[in-house]
């Protein structure tokens, strides 16, 4: 019981040093006004977080990549597609802009607002979704955090604000409840891809890093009988 136990206190411990860094909001980061004016309202907020055995260097190269959408296509057809295939492409529009449609025909744009390491133990993406579901228009902003939490790794966050338009489904109890249910629902989804997904890219990533270190010479010591030393080894 020993090993788990110490597992869960370290574990445990790394959550809470990290969630001195959740300090910065979403708000707190944007320019864009759009998006700072959908916080503002009374949105549907919704929050998970959890601590994976991930190097935060690693993470931090994998979100900066410049192909980033395409790269986590890629990764979906291999680890979390059944068929290998991208069941709802994002199709790029340009100017850190994107779309999808779904198998109702529904169209989702999508906004690259924010993606950057913020200081030096965080990393933070931020999008902003838009479209028209069972109960109207909607606007929201997922904002994904990622957290030095060395040695046991990072802590990686996921929150939504979400904000139903139509008056009614946010003043009526059991609309709101449904609509609330609908985006925990989504959140969930999009957590447990995002992280199946950043698992599979920091793997490859750290692969690729350390096939490209350069070799370092090291000297071996002299055998016990003193006598000469082998060659220099390449690591």
């Amino acid at each position: 019981m020993r090993v788990p136990m110490k597992r869960f206190v370290l574990h445990l411990l790394a959550l809470m040093v990290a969630a001195g860094s959740f300090g910065i909001g979403a708000a707190d980061l944007l320019d864009d006004r759009a998006a700072k004016a959908v916080l503002a309202k009374n949105c549907i907020r919704l929050g998970t977080s959890e601590l994976l055995p991930i190097d935060f260097q690693t993470a931090c190269r994998v979100l900066e990549q410049s192909e980033l959408v395409q790269a986590v296509q890629e990764e979906f057809a291999q680890s979390v597609s059944g068929d290998g295939k991208v069941e709802f492409p994002i199709i790029e529009n340009g100017d850190g802009t994107f779309h999808y449609t779904n198998e109702k025909q529904q169209r989702t744009n999508l906004a690259e607002l924010y993606r950057k390491q913020t200081d030096p133990h965080s990393f933070d993406y931020i999008v902003w979704a838009s479209g028209k579901r069972f109960f109207g228009d909607y606007d929201v902003v997922i904002h994904l955090q990622v957290v030095d939490a060395a040695p046991a790794g990072i802590v990686y966050s996921v929150t939504t604000h979400a904000y139903p338009h139509n008056w009614l489904t946010r003043f009526s109890a059991r609309r709101i409840g449904v609509t609330k249910r609908y985006f925990k629902k989504k959140m969930r989804l999009i957590s447990t891809i995002a992280r199946e997904i950043g698992t599979g890219l920091c793997e490859k990533e750290a692969f690729r890093n350390a096939w490209l270190k350069p070799a370092q010479e090291t000297t071996v010591p002299l055998a016990k009988d003193n006598t000469e030393p082998a060659p220099p080894m390449k690591l």
